[in-house]
């Protein structure tokens, strides 16, 4: 089939002038080796704006494009523009390629502000993301704690807690918190451990490196921007008696509190706890329990029963040195009769 298309050509290229037959060997060679002056070019066009001033454009705001290369960042900086009199950019002649994603970015009060992600393809070479940058404030009165789970298991002389938050920021400013250190670090969001704490694992993937532990308080150090965020950690407890008091203060408002307990063995008891009956999550069954309408400045607290004490065990050396012992007396008795009589 190839071979009869190729005869086609030859027959074709032999029935033309020179010219015409020069122009024509070109264009087949040059769609051959896929030259990138017929490849589509594709745009990329947004607008910074100020999401703290009714959205209000900016002009002559420096924006440039971060491009992701599948697990790739690739910061460029022959992609940066200022946006005209109206806060608009746009960037031209970018490859279009679906496996690439483009972040259009623009630095707003020494914070990085990103726009969408955007794929250029062949039949979607013109997108358009806006970058919405903040002004900041460090009062914490717009943040709000949007849902809370607390789930608690017991084991034979430790509990384990994991909560997993969901915080908004419910206002138009970037939450800064207050600095440490150096002026570009921050406290920002705070969450208070229960005490006897440890082995604290953080279970959020990109906040990893974003915390800092100390004294009682646990903080995370990312600059929060108007919308919500999730936060989940996980610690443990080393408990020695039947019962425990957790009780932590409360920073953020919050409407409710849900606390979920797998052992069923293991109940808890407070005046500002509602016990909510059965409740199942991924086939695992537990008990519920919730608080409501948690207000900053009150506190967390509520009373663990029934908590499992270590089991004791003889280990097979201990055993050994038992049976030893109570040889040598049994022989030192015997010794010590028989020498009497």
């Amino acid at each position: 089939m190839l071979k009869m298309e190729w005869e086609k050509i030859i027959y074709l290229c032999q029935n033309l002038d020179v010219k015409m037959r020069i122009f024509f060997i070109t264009i087949i060679l040059l769609s051959l080796l896929n030259f990138p002056l017929f490849a589509q070019t594709g745009i990329i066009s947004g607008y910074v704006r100020n999401g703290s001033e009714d959205s209000v454009s900016i002009a002559g705001a420096e924006v440039n494009l971060l491009i992701d290369r599948g697990h790739r960042l690739i910061d460029d900086s022959s992609y940066v523009q200022l946006t005209d009199a109206k806060g608009r950019f746009e960037f031209k002649n970018l490859e279009t390629d679906s496996a690439l994603r483009y972040y259009p970015r623009s630095a707003f009060g020494s914070i990085v502000y990103y726009g969408r992600a955007v794929r250029l393809t062949d039949k979607s070479s013109a997108m358009q993301s806006d970058v919405v940058v903040y002004d900041t404030t460090s009062s914490p009165e717009k943040i709000v704690t949007q849902l809370e789970h607390l789930f608690i298991d017991a084991e034979p002389g430790r509990l384990s807690f994991r909560e997993i938050f969901i915080m908004n920021n419910t206002g138009t400013k970037t939450f800064i918190g207050k600095n440490f250190e150096q002026p570009e670090n921050h406290y920002v969001l705070q969450f208070p451990l229960s005490a006897g704490f440890d082995d604290v694992e953080i279970l959020t993937p990109e906040a990893q490196n974003l915390v800092r532990i100390e004294g009682g308080m646990l903080y995370h150090t990312e600059l929060m921007s108007p919308g919500s965020r999730q936060f989940s950690y996980r610690f443990v407890v080393p408990i020695k008696k039947k019962e425990w008091q957790f009780s932590r203060p409360i920073l953020y408002p919050s409407g409710a509190l849900n606390i979920f307990i797998s052992n069923p063995d293991l109940t808890i008891e407070g005046r500002a706890v509602t016990a909510m009956g059965d409740f199942s999550i991924r086939g695992i069954n537990y008990q519920r329990f919730s608080a409501f309408h948690l207000m900053p400045g009150s506190e967390l607290s509520f009373t663990i029963k029934n908590i499992p004490g270590k089991a004791f065990s003889f280990s097979l050396h201990w055993l050994v040195l038992v049976g030893v012992i109570f040889f040598l007396v049994i022989g030192f008795i015997y010794t010590f009769i028989k020498s009497k009589s």
